[in-house]
């Protein structure tokens, strides 16, 4: 098998882009936890800003709103060179596939997990935060369903526009629960290091394997 996440530790970015994604990180975390204790309906920019040690001017270049702070950039999507192994990649399934190119997007851009585990409590918390994040993960869903219909239409020729587009959907959706069950993983093991997430993401292959082959008695 090829390796699982051929790029995750690849392509170290230089001081300038690293202070600058730490300056946001804490910006972010800012935000979250202000809103975690005093009320999302209660926290202002310049109070963000003045936890994280900035200006609300130096706020705005990082981020266009308040709430575009607390729900964070928008999911990292595959680059080309990413998709372009989804799409040739012929020893796993199209869902195997489809997983290990989402959790390699995910794992490269270096997620930080007290940011993750606190935003997760925040939108548990959230229901109006919740919603926002909902759209905007259906919006992910959409331009990731175009990815998975390449593959399909490639591999698949005898399937017509109607079965393409609900299968493509489908294996957005069992992907991304995947991913999803792999970040929980990640988040319950209480360590920091994003390097972990690398351990998960190997499991992902066999344990979906398992569960979506036929059992034979």
């Amino acid at each position: 098998m090829q390796d699982v996440i051929p790029g995750a530790s690849r392509g170290n970015p230089g001081l300038r882009e690293r202070k600058l994604q730490q300056a946001r990180i804490a910006t972010q975390l800012a935000a979250v936890e202000l809103c975690l204790d005093q009320g999302l309906d209660s926290v202002t920019v310049e109070q963000i800003a003045d936890r994280a040690g900035i200006s609300p001017r130096t706020f705005y270049n990082y981020f266009a709103s308040r709430d575009d702070a607390l729900l964070g950039d928008a999911k990292p999507e595959p680059d080309a060179d990413q998709i372009a192994r989804f799409l040739a990649r012929d020893d796993v399934s199209d869902v195997e596939a489809f997983a290990l190119m989402l959790a390699e997007a995910w794992a490269s851009s270096q997620p930080d997990q007290e940011l993750f585990r606190l935003r997760r409590a925040l939108l548990d918390a959230e229901p109006r935060l919740a919603a926002q994040n909902i759209a905007r993960v259906g919006h992910h869903r959409e331009a990731l369903a175009e990815v998975a219909r390449a593959r399909l239409a490639a591999r698949h020729p005898d399937l017509d526009e109607s079965a393409l587009a609900q299968e493509s959907t489908l294996l957005v959706a069992l992907a991304t629960a995947a991913v999803q069950a792999v970040g929980r993983a990640w988040l319950a093991e209480g360590r920091a290091d994003f390097r972990e997430l690398e351990m998960f993401i190997h499991d992902l292959v066999p344990s979906i394997r398992r569960l979506t082959q036929t059992s034979r008695r």
